[in-house]
Order: C-alpha cells, then sequence, then structure tokens
C-alpha cells in the first residue's frame, strides 16, 4: 500500500491485498497483545468500515540487540504502537521517534549489562520513557498483560 493512499479522504484506495486469514473476531486489544510481532512488521493499520485508516509504527521492546546479557526477547505482545501522522503521502515527524526510541533502547541495554536494570524494570523503563516522549501529541498503545493494553500518555501542565 502507498502511503499517498492513506490517511486522506480524497485519495481513492487503489491497491491489491492477498488475504491470508490467521484468525477472526478477535478485538484490537487481542490483535496487538496476542498477534502483533512488533519485531517484523514495522507498522501496523487500522481500517474502520468507512474505511478511514489510522497507521500505528510498531516500537519493539526487545533487547538483544542493545545488550550483550539479554539472550532473546519476545517479539509478540511486546511493544508499543505510536500513531503516525501523515501529510502529503509521507509520514510526519516518525523518523525522530524512532530515533529517540532506539537511543532509550541503547542505554537501557547498557543499564541492563552493567546490573542497574533487570528485564522487567527495563520494560517499565522504556514504557515510561517513551509515554514521555510521545506525550499527548500521538496516540501510544501498549500492550500490558493485564488488561490488553493501556493508553499510555502523560499529562504536561
Amino acid at each position: 500500500m502507498s502511503p499517498k493512499d492513506i490517511g486522506h479522504s480524497q485519495h481513492r484506495l487503489a491497491i491489491s491485498v492477498e488475504l491470508k486469514l490467521r484468525a477472526t473476531g478477535l478485538t484490537l486489544d487481542e490483535i496487538v497483545a496476542d498477534h502483533l510481532d512488533y519485531l517484523h512488521h514495522e507498522a501496523f493499520f487500522v481500517v474502520s468500515t468507512r474505511f478511514e485508516v489510522t497507521a500505528y509504527r510498531t516500537l519493539w521492546f526487545g533487547l538483544q540487540y542493545d545488550s550483550e546479557t539479554v539472550e532473546q526477547g519476545e517479539t509478540v505482545g511486546n511493544g508499543a504502537l505510536a500513531t503516525v501522522r501523515w501529510y502529503d503521502g509521507e509520514p510526519v515527524g516518525d523518523g525522530h521517534l524512532q530515533g529517540q526510541f532506539a537511543a532509550l533502547k541503547d542505554v537501557v541495554g547498557d543499564m541492563i549489562d552493567k546490573g542497574v536494570f533487570t528485564p522487567s524494570t527495563a520494560r517499565q523503563y522504556l514504557k515510561r520513557k517513551l509515554a514521555e516522549r510521545v506525550g499527548d501529541r500521538q496516540e501510544l498503545l501498549i500492550p500490558t498483560g493485564e488488561s490488553p493494553f493501556e493508553k499510555a500518555s502523560l499529562n504536561h501542565s
């Protein structure tokens, strides 16, 4: 799908999609918590019944590439979704968030290697810092395990 076809009501959706259903009858919460692979899918799109598209960037919390001591990170249910704003067929501000998140993961990986964080505290830190970076500018969805996902944002006064 061309980004030009996404997020603009004046554009007609002119794509060919090969449907390969894996499951049906799932809620958005169930999909992002139990089925979405945050490492192998860089984007996630929600299409309403009126063909309104909301685009999300996937942000994987796995630290195996950022830490010498973490051997493997879960890919399903282990990440966040941040909305992506589009202008003239291109994502706006997306690269900045991706760069900040990559730097954050690098620091968190170092903190695990130094024994400052456990994998659990590292995940909590990633969630909190990511919510601070995103703020109220974008929607941020993070699967929690207790309820399927939380909408994370901080109120700035």
